[in-house]
Order: structure tokens, then sequence, then C-alpha cells
């Protein structure tokens, strides 16, 4: 993502936590970014998509952290400590988050109640994949109830201590926790029949295929706008740019394998460094578009390889 626009959007951050997200004008943005309110729409179409941009970045950043909280060890000992940093993270962003919490924002409008609904159940997956690589095949039939229960509590635990910060000790906090999962997990009996399966959250998943696809017919027109933009070059110079959208189309759409960080970003970077002022909308826009695809399909931050 743009330098520029990452720190528009942390100013923006700061400022809804502050003031709040409603009584936050344009004008209290742009006197903050040190730019003129038609410079605002050259960057964000509406404050709307300016949240959405926002809650992204929390968002993005909250997933950064547990991945980066990991480190060496045994599989629990790296859960106790991706625990530990989401506890952390959630300290940091306290006021952000109880403005998120009192202003009920996914009611803006329905765009971001979806972003906000898939984005509690990534966490969620998370959940069961850093269950099932901790307690292993034991966990795999109940795995779905086990992660529905450890995110309950945690959820649980951190609005307490977004309250009570002076008991607040994230390492003691995620050890102790740990503990009582160790006895959800043995308390499993062989052959129970678990309550949540994978077709009983199909609903749910498939949720997640279709906006999937949305998002797809976004990129693709993203591209076609660029295509557009392009018909006002010179011949030579509009074929190299046709050629280059062409490559860069197929490498995220027609491949089956995740995009080659290398020649996704040797493409964006030749585009961009084409100097031609008609080409500077389109290719802000298709930006964003394959960041959203980015993080819709579990990308890493920053690169175009599969977590």
């Amino acid at each position: 993502m743009d330098e520029r626009r990452v720190q528009f959007i942390e100013i923006a951050m700061k400022l809804f936590a502050e003031k709040g997200y409603h009584a936050t004008s344009i004008q209290d943005l742009v006197e903050a970014w040190g730019i003129s309110k038609g410079a605002f729409y050259h960057h964000f179409s509406s404050k709307e998509e300016l949240l959405l941009a926002v809650l992204q970045h929390y968002s993005e950043n909250m997933m950064a952290d547990l991945t980066a909280a990991a480190g060496g060890g045994t599989e629990k000992e790296q859960f106790i400590r991706q625990l530990a940093a989401h506890f952390s993270h959630v300290r940091q962003y306290k006021e952000f988050l109880h403005m998120v919490m009192s202003e009920q924002l996914p009611k803006v409008n329905p765009e971001i109640e979806r972003y906000m609904f898939r984005q509690h159940g990534r966490l969620f997956l998370w959940y069961c994949t850093r269950l099932e690589e901790v307690y292993g095949e034991a966990i795999r039939p109940y795995v779905y109830d086990a992660a529905m229960m450890v995110n309950g509590i945690v959820r649980q635990y951190l609005f307490y201590f977004f309250f009570h910060q002076e008991m607040f000790n994230a390492e003691e906090a995620a050890r102790f926790l740990m503990r009582r999962f160790d006895a959800i997990v043995d308390s499993f009996a062989a052959g129970e029949r678990p309550l949540l399966t994978k077709e009983s959250l199909a609903p749910w998943m498939e949720l997640e295929e279709r906006e999937r696809q949305r998002q797809r017919e976004r990129l693709a027109s993203a591209f076609s706008a660029v295509r557009e933009a392009a018909k006002e070059l010179g011949a030579k110079q509009m074929d190299d740019v046709l050629e280059a959208v062409a490559a860069l189309e197929e490498e995220l759409l027609e491949r089956h394998e995740p995009p080659r960080v290398y020649l996704v970003e040797a493409l964006l970077l030749y585009l961009r460094h084409q100097q031609a002022p008609s080409l500077v909308a389109a290719l802000a826009a298709l930006s964003q578009e394959m960041e959203t695809y980015r993080q819709l399909n579990g990308w890493e931050r920053g690169t175009w390889k599969r977590h």
C-alpha cells in the first residue's frame, strides 16, 4: 500500500478514536492530513470508504502481530505467545476499539457490516488452524467446537481486561487460559459427537466464497479501467502498458497458485513509472482492489505469498 495512504489511515484511526467516527468530519481529517478537501476525494471516495480502510488496516496489523509473535519453540509455546500478543494488541488500540464498540460501526453501511463479520470468521478459522497444530489429530473431530469455546473465552477476557488494565498481564493471562484450553480438549470423550461440523458451518464458508467472487469481479473491472485509460497513450506506450496489464491480470486471476511476489511487484513498478497522467487514478484504484483481494485470499501483508 502507498506510504502516504497508510499515513492518512493511521491519522484517521487516531482521530476516530479521540472524537468518534460520527463526530469526525472530513474537514477534521483534511486539516490533520494537511491537504485540501478536494484532495481527500482523490484518495477516498467517502468517509465510509476511509472507515473501511481503517478497519482493514487494524485487522491486518492484528493478524500480522499474531503471525510475528509465534517465534520458535513448541506449537503450544508459540500459541501462548500469540495469545499474549493478542491481549497486548487490544490494549494498544484500546481507545479505537472502544469507539468501534460504542458507535455500532457495522450499521454504517452493508459493506462495513460484511467486512466486520468476515473478520470474525477469519479469526475463528485461525483458531481452528492453531488448535489443530497445537493438539494434533485428537482435536480434529471437535476443532470447530473447541475453536468456538476458545474464541468466546478469549473475547470475554479481552473485554474484562479492556476495563481493568491494572490487573492485566498479557503473558500470565495467556498461560492461565492455555491451561483451561488443555482441560477443554481433554474433556472431549472418544467417539463423542461434535455439535459443530464443517457442514453446519457451510453457510458461513459460502459467504466468504461469495465475497471472494465479488472481489474478483471488482478486480477484473479495475483492470478494464486501466486498459481504458491506456487508450489515451501513444501507440507504442499503449501496447507496452496493455501487455504489462495482461500479464498482471493473468498472474492474479488466472493462475491456480498464489501470485508470484517478484512478478507482481515488478509489473506494478513498471506501470507506475510510465509517468502517464491518464493512468494515475486507474492504477491507484487497481492497487486498492488488489490489496482487498490479497486480504480476502489470506496472503501475507505486503507480499503475494500465501500464509
